[in-house]
């Protein structure tokens, strides 16, 4: 959960294995964002960081590695974070409720740009976490300190959507492993249900543990797919191949409609 230093082959999870493997079964110009962690940097340094590396992808200024000639298109960039990185994905696109004091603000020109988010095994209610792993108080410590309503706040599972054309057009892919020793279902089925609440009208209870069911057109979830530990789903294939074949199925829609 690499919002706290990470165990030391955390990034090469990514960029040697995930990477190739996205790009193989997608054939979509990959880029990874790097952030600073906690303890040495707290929140909001790690979605601060994003933002500033999604400020350069979504820009109309050609990159210098792209030789002159734009190799991906500015508006339809598609996040893809898995655990503490779903958070953040998360809380580039949804709203802080109006009785926050938001810690970092989102441009409209990065929202614009994102067509896509792909949340996988992720964190999305930190008192929701802390309720069923006491022991993760280490890192969220770390991170947001220990304020109730601070860590309440910074929670995009407790956020709203933005009433514009940016918000209305973003899509939602929930993905979760069974096998996630980390993380049980719980915080990917709270996610759901608030982007039901939030993007369908249905009122959803806690103790709708098939969150899953009922969706609203613009949210899917794959509860099934994955495999492997944490970390390990990263170094399987089931996690591209899930990717390419929601991104197949989107272009489908789009196509046909």
């Amino acid at each position: 959960m690499a919002i706290r230093t990470p165990p030391i082959r955390a990034k090469e999870d990514f960029t040697d294995t995930l990477v190739p493997s996205l790009v193989r079964h997608t054939q979509l110009p990959i880029a990874v964002l790097e952030y600073r962690l906690a303890p040495a940097d707290p929140h909001p340094a790690q979605i601060l960081d994003v933002l500033a590396g999604l400020s350069l992808l979504s820009s109309p200024e050609l990159l210098p590695l792209e030789n002159g000639s734009a190799r991906w298109s500015r508006q339809s960039l598609i996040l893809a974070g898995h655990s503490a990185g779903a958070f953040m994905a998360a809380e580039l696109v949804l709203r802080p409720p109006p009785s926050a004091s938001p810690s970092f603000a989102v441009p409209l020109a990065v929202r614009q740009s994102i067509l896509t988010v792909i949340c996988i095994d992720g964190i999305y209610d930190l008192p929701e976490l802390l309720d069923e792993y006491p022991s993760y108080h280490y890192f969220v410590d770390d991170a947001f300190g220990t304020d109730a309503k601070i860590l309440a706040d910074e929670s995009p599972a407790r956020w709203d959507v933005y009433d514009d054309e940016a918000a209305r057009k973003v899509r939602f892919l929930v993905l979760h492993s069974k096998d996630d020793e980390l993380l049980s279902l719980r915080q990917s089925r709270v996610f759901v249900r608030r982007l039901k609440e939030l993007l369908g009208g249905m009122e959803v209870g806690e103790g709708d543990k098939e969150a899953e069911q009922r969706l609203p057109a613009t949210v899917e979830v794959d509860f099934d797919s994955l495999k492997g530990t944490h970390q390990g789903l990263l170094k399987r294939e089931e996690l591209p191949r899930a990717i390419a074949r929601y991104k197949q199925d989107i272009d489908a829609k789009q196509f046909a409609a």
